[in-house]
């Protein structure tokens, strides 16, 4: 952010790495890393170094511009390009060691040509149509396409090192057919002599739905990024963590009468008073101006804003309601990202829009910076508490787990149970009590009654920044700090577990919204979703 930039992209390092060994560990087999546009808006270089560390064995983009955009970045991976023009240079190609998708004779031809002039040996990959109509050669090629390329690779001009096919992703009788036909060309490459070193048909979708599609290699794009590819599954679900944050911040902030009208066309009027917030990201940055009215949010203080009134070129809006009293300019703002960590994920725009997640993340504008984060990765958990005393039992367990130095940041609506959760925190800890909301005190210490640590109970709800946090002095090293309120103030220390408590829809009907001292105790007994992220070593094998 070297002008401060108020759109970031923070793409996880670590995340992407994580992806790729994942993948890596359910297949068995090898990875192409697909890397094409922009990594998927990620960036390509940062994706590209992430994913060879994560154990990919091949990055894949779409054709050679991008491909020779990643040598000028300085990645001396392999690299595979296969969709070509008609005047296509493969010297460039050549020159630079990159691997090519070969879809038609004629393309074999002039790669052959490109490398007997520069002296090499070129590598490349069959590109197969096997049912997508699109790009690849068609099955009445095959044949002399194999037989030609066996030709050149006893010639010494070329190396073939692999062969592939795109699915339809029509359902899994159409994959199999498709599989049929790959596996036909697989026999007729083999009947012309050439062994392929790489055999992958499965994109992102196959790898995790259908495991008789892996072959020896998978072809992944968007899973690398932590994102589903599959209707019904969430990213939890399938083991991945999504690499990238959306980030601005609050450039101004306006408090406005009911019936007040907002942006353009006014199809948006304040129903009560309330405090609006100016976000500078707008449809040329990559949010659906669709996303007006739509419900959508973002997250500001661990709290869901709704979006409203029309979205502009370079900028929203956002209602903030009581939290208008709360917030200042230059505080952060949370676009989309990992939803474990409370904040909207990018399907929620997706969603709204009637596409794909691939869309909306390969389409944030150029003006977001793209800045790479070694924030350590996360490992998440779920669970649901039914009563108060279930909640209280789950703090228990998880303060018998804690340590000195340990920190547990949690995040939840009012009468959600944070502070009941701390009494069980504090009673697993062996602790002096009673644990009461911090809230007028900011921070209370809780005396150890034994050996173990003493507990810090921190309330952040009134701190605008973590310069404040610091200001009050806390024993992180020798204690064990909770803090409610907490998210995005205490995300610095190395390790930490995040605690996002989520109550249904109705839950605490009729309490009184602006006592802050309501608990999980106060009010209708509703079930609780809770979901317990760990960051860092200190939890890799999971908090529970």
């Amino acid at each position: 952010m070297r002008t401060g930039s108020m759109r970031v992209a923070e793409i996880s390092l670590p995340a992407i790495r994580h992806n790729v060994q994942h993948i890596r560990e359910l297949t068995g087999g090898q990875v192409i890393a697909v890397i094409k546009a922009n990594g998927y808006g990620h960036g390509a270089s940062f994706a590209a170094t992430a994913a060879i560390e994560g154990g990919a064995t091949l990055l894949g983009v779409a054709d050679l511009e991008e491909a020779l955009a990643l040598r000028d970045a300085g990645i001396t991976a392999p690299i595979i390009c296969w969709l070509h023009g008609a005047g296509v240079d493969f010297d460039a190609a050549v020159e630079h060691d990159i691997e090519i998708g070969v879809s038609h004779l004629s393309q074999l031809d002039s790669l052959a040509q490109a490398a007997h002039r520069a002296g090499k040996t070129a590598n490349l990959q069959f590109k197969l149509d096997t049912g997508l109509s699109r790009n690849g050669a068609s099955p009445d090629e095959w044949r002399d396409l194999f037989a030609r390329g066996a030709a050149l690779e006893t010639a010494g001009q070329v190396r073939v090192r692999g062969i592939f096919s795109h699915l339809a992703n029509a359902g899994e009788a159409a994959d199999r057919q498709q599989q049929q036909r790959f596996d036909e060309a697989i026999e007729l490459l083999l009947e012309c002599g050439i062994e392929p070193e790489m055999v992958h048909l499965a994109a992102s979708a196959a790898t995790f739905a259908s495991p008789h599609l892996r072959y020896n290699t998978v072809r992944v794009g968007m899973a690398i990024y932590g994102l589903s590819p599959m209707a019904g599954k969430t990213s939890a679900d399938l083991g991945l963590v999504p690499a990238m944050t959306l980030r601005s911040e609050i450039v101004a902030l306006r408090h406005i009468s009911a019936g007040t009208g907002v942006s353009y066309g006014y199809n948006h009027v304040a129903q009560s008073d309330t405090t609006l917030g100016l976000i500078p990201f707008g449809y040329a940055d990559g949010m659906p101006r669709a996303l007006n009215g739509s419900g959508a949010t973002v997250t500001i203080a661990g709290r869901h804003c709704p979006i409203v009134g029309r979205i502009g070129m370079d900028q929203c809006i956002v209602d903030l309601g009581k939290l208008g009293k709360k917030v200042t300019v230059g505080d952060p703002v949370v676009l989309f990202g990992d939803p474990t960590s409370g904040v909207p994920p990018v399907e929620l725009w997706a969603e709204v829009m009637g596409t794909i997640n691939y869309e909306i993340v390969a389409g944030i504008g150029s003006r977001v910076v793209r800045v790479a984060s070694e924030r350590p990765v996360a490992t998440t958990q779920k669970l649901e508490v039914a009563h108060p005393d279930a909640m209280h039992e789950f703090g228990v367990r998880l303060g018998r787990r804690l340590v000195a130095g340990d920190l547990v940041v949690l995040t939840g609506p009012l009468g959600a149970g944070k502070t009941t959760l701390t009494r069980g925190i504090g009673e697993g800890l062996e602790v002096r009590g009673p644990v009461t909301s911090p809230t007028f005190v900011l921070a209370r210490t809780h005396p150890a009654l034994g050996d173990g640590p003493p507990l810090i109970h921190v309330d952040a709800y009134r701190l605008a920044d973590a310069h404040e946090l610091e200001d009050l002095d806390l024993d992180f090293e020798g204690s064990v700090v909770v803090a409610e309120w907490g998210a995005g103030l205490l995300d610095e220390q190395g390790s930490w577990v995040e605690i996002v408590i989520e109550r249904p829809t109705g839950a605490g009907a009729g309490l009184d919204a602006d006592a802050v001292t309501l608990d999980m105790s106060d009010g209708p007994i509703e079930p609780r979703r809770i979901v317990v992220t760990g960051y860092g070593p200190r939890w890799a094998g999971g908090v529970l």
